[in-house]
């Protein structure tokens, strides 16, 4: 049994002095990376890095490079460090606005083929350059931006207010032929960065945005969904003989703001006729009301219904909105081509062909909602 064991312990040793080692304090970790591509056409690469040190557990640097590549770029960043880069651990790419304007599948493309890198990175554009992006903040804070920056990705995921965008998702979307994919788009104000709208792409690029508190319409059509905050603002003249007169004295305003929780939301969407483009999306939502800007006494199921009619036409004008929105940027960020696609012969679709449809497509909005709970709101 001992010579057995002599023998482990030496064949453990052989093989673990084969491994190249690396001192851990002599690695920057790199979790965050921004791209820009300049006039020359060269790319500028901004790294968010953690660096190990015997003082600290950890600390956060920033470094850029310049390159014709990505990877030249992170190689020329190295020129400025006394540490080693390891890009293994990226958790979030930011493109800069001109740069994701031009189109971000090469760089993407670069990601995926690098089998060191996980499926799981985030997606993001800025209204601004990245460097700029990552940059904010810095000077009196020793903040990870781009830690931050996918900590409030992660965040908005998890509670399914805006859909997962990682680089798996974004390229099954992307040759998914008739749907467009959509991305966080960052901004920073008084130096602190937030999701600020949602980035419509055309194939591969930023056209536009939309604001980001329609985001739960979004995630309404492409997710079914769970305790979700929804806030509408709804007309008051249809609900005026249901204020509360002593509460409400004096009634000026010809709109009141209501917040709801989704207990549960789903949606369909069918072609309804191929020939001139017409879909029907059908949306059903269990309600709770939490709040109302003005003090209503809900007394009765008469009531409640008056409520829930005003809700679902208050939605039904949303979405109309958004997709006169997605039409005009001619981006189909909903999916209805996916859906036409379906029906075609063998299943197949040129993107070219969609491009001419989708503008002139008409999509049948029904509402079903339900308020479950409410009582006595103020």
């Amino acid at each position: 049994m001992k010579k057995h064991l002599v023998f482990l312990f030496l064949f453990m040793f052989i093989l673990s002095s084969c491994i190249p080692t690396r001192e851990i304090e002599k690695l920057g970790i790199i979790n965050t990376r921004g791209v820009d591509k300049l006039d020359d056409n060269q790319i500028k690469s901004t790294l968010m890095i953690f660096r190990f040190s015997a003082q600290a557990n950890e600390y956060t640097a920033i470094v850029s490079g310049k390159g014709n590549t990505i990877k030249g770029a992170t190689e020329n960043a190295n020129l400025e460090t006394d540490f080693r880069l390891i890009p293994f651990k990226i958790q979030l790419e930011v493109y800069g606005n001109e740069t994701a304007k031009k189109g971000i599948l090469p760089f993407i493309d670069t990601l995926y083929r690098d089998a060191a890198l996980p499926d799981s990175v985030y997606l993001s554009i800025t209204n601004k350059s990245a460097n700029e992006l990552l940059m904010s903040g810095t000077e009196n804070s020793n903040m990870n931006i781009g830690q931050y920056l996918h900590g409030l990705i992660e965040e908005n995921s998890n509670d399914h207010q805006f859909p997962r965008v990682d680089l798996h998702e974004f390229l099954r979307t992307f040759y998914n032929v008739g749907k467009d994919p959509i991305l966080p788009l960052f901004d920073a104000t008084e130096g602190v960065p937030k999701i600020t709208s949602i980035a419509i792409m055309q194939d591969d690029r930023y056209i536009g945005n939309i604001p980001a508190d329609n985001k739960i319409f979004f995630n309404l059509l492409l997710n079914n969904v769970e305790d979700q905050k929804l806030e509408l603002t709804l007309p008051i003249e249809p609900l005026k003989s249901y204020l509360d007169k002593e509460e409400n004295i004096k009634i000026d305003k010809d709109t009141v703001n209501t917040a709801f929780n989704i207990i549960k939301g789903s949606s369909k969407t069918t072609l309804i006729d191929r020939e001139n483009g017409t879909f029907q999306t059908d949306i059903k939502l269990n309600l709770e009301l939490l709040e109302t800007t003005e003090q209503i006494r809900i007394k009765n199921m008469k009531i409640t219904r008056l409520f829930e009619k005003e809700v679902e036409k208050a939605i039904k004008t949303r979405y109309k909105k958004i997709l006169n929105q997605l039409q005009e940027y001619n981006a189909d960020s909903f999916g209805y081509g996916a859906i036409y696609r379906t029906k075609t012969a063998n299943g197949e679709l040129e993107r070219s062909e969609w491009r001419k449809k989708f503008p002139e497509i008409n999509v049948k909005f029904n509402v079903d909602a339900n308020i479950n709970r409410h009582g006595s709101v103020d």
